[in-house]
């Protein structure tokens, strides 16, 4: 499905009746989306963050009358649809992460340790960081709340949680870049090493 301006339209105004409001919300969800499918590995996030709004589109007429939590939940629970699907094909790539700054050259071991790190997480605390992060502002104060009423704590409560999941992913991430290091020190020494025996024998 290609989004038209009618159909467009009326997602923006299912986000909310202000007309910018709304185009902020858009942007901040789909911003949200690609973090997620990056987080995943998948090769093209922008092409599922495109299909996950594609689906919510279609699904519109059916769930706006009903639907009474924040629209970005519904998205999520989309993009986990396209998630498993993607996985079942097995389009994916560890590249690069989200939640983290976008990866220069040269970094390309951050983010593998980034993905190991991920990957290594309990499903229940890579879904909360995910979550955590869909929106910017104001909206990200609601979903915070929502997101505590949904577990029946405090906001404060849910921040010290998604603090804790940062803090055990940043941890990982020091760790295993450090192992590397030494991995690549250990393996320089014994290519010096070996490069002497050669030389004089």
């Amino acid at each position: 499905m290609t989004l038209t301006k009618d159909s467009f339209d009326a997602l923006l105004e299912w986000l909310d009746p202000d007309r910018d409001k709304a185009g902020q919300s858009y942007e901040a969800i789909r911003c949200g989306l690609i973090r997620i499918f990056v987080s995943k590995g998948l090769v093209d996030a922008e092409f599922y963050a495109d299909e996950t709004v594609d689906r919510v589109v279609k699904r519109l007429p059916e769930i706006r009358a009903d639907y009474v939590n924040e629209p970005a939940r519904y998205f999520i629970g989309v993009a986990r649809n396209v998630i498993r699907e993607a996985l079942r094909r097995k389009e994916v790539t560890t590249d690069v992460l989200p939640e983290f700054p976008t990866f220069r050259t040269g970094q390309s071991e951050m983010a593998d340790c980034l993905a190991k790190c991920l990957k290594s997480l309990p499903h229940e605390k890579l879904e909360l960081i995910h979550d955590y992060h869909v929106y910017e502002g104001k909206r990200k104060i609601a979903s915070h709340r929502e997101m505590a009423g949904e577990r029946s704590i405090s906001v404060g409560a849910l921040r010290t949680r998604a603090h804790h999941v940062r803090t055990s992913l940043e941890t990982c991430v020091n760790r295993c870049m450090e192992d590397r290091r030494n991995k690549t020190v250990g393996d320089r020494h014994n290519n010096r090493a070996a490069s002497r025996r050669v030389h004089h024998s």
